[in-house]
Formats: structure tokens, sequence, C-alpha cells
């Protein structure tokens, strides 16, 4: 017996893409009132997939399409039952490389990964040194003592940055 379709996405007036992400990906993840029934979660995937998300190593990438700063996009991909967009490998750093093409020039997004805890030693926001990267030339450089955060730009490069600044929302769902 299939799933009940989930209804369309509620849109916010000041939304300029659908808030796809929230509440079917809490429902998918048995975070709404019903747990998610068999093959939902590939329907939900597919959901996603459709509004511009890119699939790469059984990982869905998606956009809210807001800027945010570090902690306000992890707190962000978190609520919507996802983590902040980490590549661990080419194929996952090309997926959101894809998504900030799709914004434009110059697009950067905030990745899961920082130095925040020691200085110059990256790991991903659960703790575990990383084990993928896609520096830039010259980079992670720290410059003015001031860079803990990681971008990654349209060209699917990596460069560190301060984490107060404003980058596009890129989360993450398996």
């Amino acid at each position: 017996m299939l799933a009940p379709p989930l209804p369309p996405p509620e849109r916010q007036p000041h939304d300029a893409e659908p808030s796809c992400c929230a509440g079917s990906v809490q429902h998918m993840q048995g975070g709404g009132r019903e747990k998610a029934q068999p093959g939902e979660k590939d329907s939900i995937l597919t959901f996603l997939l459709f509004h511009g998300g890119k699939e790469a190593d059984k990982k869905v990438f998606v956009t809210n399409g807001h800027e945010e700063n570090f902690e306000s996009a992890q707190r962000t991909c978190k609520e919507a039952g996802g983590n902040i967009a980490t590549p661990l490998s080419a194929a996952e750093n090309i997926a959101t490389q894809e998504i900030l093409q799709t914004k434009g020039e110059n697009a950067k997004a905030f990745l899961g990964i920082s130095d925040l805890q020691v200085e110059g030693i990256f790991k991903y926001v659960g703790g575990d040194k990383i084990s993928y990267t896609n520096w830039n030339l010259g980079e992670p450089n720290n410059s003015k003592d001031s860079e803990d955060c990681v971008e990654i730009q349209d060209n699917g490069k990596w460069n560190d940055i301060p984490c107060s600044l404003s980058r596009l929302v890129i989360c993450e769902f398996q």
C-alpha cells in the first residue's frame, strides 16, 4: 500500500524559494506526528531533488536561498532535520558547487568544517578531523588571525573565512 502523498509545502510571502525542507524532512525522519511510511523517505528525497537539490553519495543537498552566519546556518539545517553541507568526497563537493552555480557568479556557502576548537586543525562540526579537502591555492591562511570557518566558492574551492560573515545556507540530508 502506498503512503498518502504529502501536502504541498507552505510558502511564506517573503520567501524567494519554496520552504520545502523543514516540515517534509522532519516528517520523513519521524519529527512529525507520524513515522515515515515505507517508501515515503524515497519520495521526499525525490521531492527535494525536484526543488533544485543535488544528490551525491546517498546525500541530498538543498538550499533555502537565504544567507546566514555560520552558527545560524548550522541551526537552520538542524531545525530542518539535516546538517550543514559537509562534503566528504569530490562528488559531494561537486553537488554543493552545482547548487552555488544556480545562485549566480561569486556565490559562496558555508561548509560544516571549522578550526574553532584548535587553530589550524580543521574538523567537521561533529568533531572528526577532515578527510577530504579542496582548498584554494594558499588556503587555509587564517588571514588577520580571524578565519575559523570554511566556505565553498562557485568554483568548488574552499577558503577559510570569519564565521560572522553571511553565506548561502546549503543543507544535506541522508
